[in-house]
């Protein structure tokens, strides 16, 4: 089985633009929508965005569509550290892991995740048109426009996607999850880091800690900036060849 799941402000839909093709066939994939995320009906309250607790209800869902065989994660971001938590928990056998543009490092809201909640609050402010007007003229969106515009406009989605505003609570709260502590990164199971460069929010400093941490291989795109279905199919084509043999 493959585990897929997706980052903060995205859906389920989202991972398709990674996994499209990639996925041997007969494979079954779960692919959750995350509290406060697609069509998950959750908000809740600040705790409910600890890593701890969106991991619990990931792999809660999994053991309840699971037949016990191994499972293979893929994460996006917010998904990659969810990914490693559930892998370190030992409530499943690990086939292997895949963590794609890990933004999360070992403290709480660090700079370049900064922008989100500077989002929510506008959330909670202004109109989504006048939200992302004001977004525009922070330090926080010019740091990330300053290195990537692509990344930077990409943010758009984040103040105008259905409920927003409802659900503004996910960017304030998830960007304070550390999602490891310095010399306890392990996962058992082989294990691969996927990047971008001129990636302010996944910026490829945080990936590098991440492999160092693991151990493992790390393997870097082209920059989106570049193009971004270019990217997109990087991904595809290195998440396919990790994912040879899957069952």
């Amino acid at each position: 089985m493959l585990l897929a799941i997706h980052g903060l402000g995205g859906d389920r839909g989202s991972m398709r633009a990674y996994l499209e093709g990639a996925v041997p066939p007969g494979v079954q994939v779960l692919a959750p929508d995350l509290r406060a995320h697609g069509a998950s009906p959750l908000v809740g309250e600040p705790d409910d965005f600890a890593l701890e607790a969106l991991a619990a209800e990931v792999a809660d869902e999994l053991v309840r569509v699971g037949d016990g065989s191994p499972v293979t994660i893929v994460g996006v971001s917010l998904g990659a550290a969810i990914a490693t938590s559930i892998a370190r928990s030992g409530r499943f056998p690990l086939d292997r892991v895949a963590l794609v543009r890990p933004a999360f490092t070992d403290v709480s809201l660090p700079d370049h995740l900064g922008v989100f909640p500077v989002i929510g609050r506008l959330l909670g402010e202004r109109r989504p048109a006048r939200a992302w007007e004001e977004l525009q003229r922070t330090g926080a969106w010019r740091a990330i426009a300053h290195e990537s515009l692509a990344h930077a406009n990409a943010l758009e989605l984040q103040l105008t996607q259905p409920l927003a505003a409802d659900r503004r609570i996910r960017l304030i709260e998830a960007p304070r999850n550390a999602a490891y502590r310095p010399g306890e990164l392990r996962i058992p199971a082989p294990t691969v880091v996927l990047a971008s460069p001129r990636d302010p929010i996944h910026p490829l400093h945080v990936a590098e800690a991440w492999r160092d941490e693991l151990g493992c291989r790390m393997l870097v795109s082209p920059p989106r900036d570049a193009g971004e279905e270019a990217m997109y199919a990087w991904f595809r084509q290195q998440l396919g060849s990790f994912l040879v043999g899957i069952r």
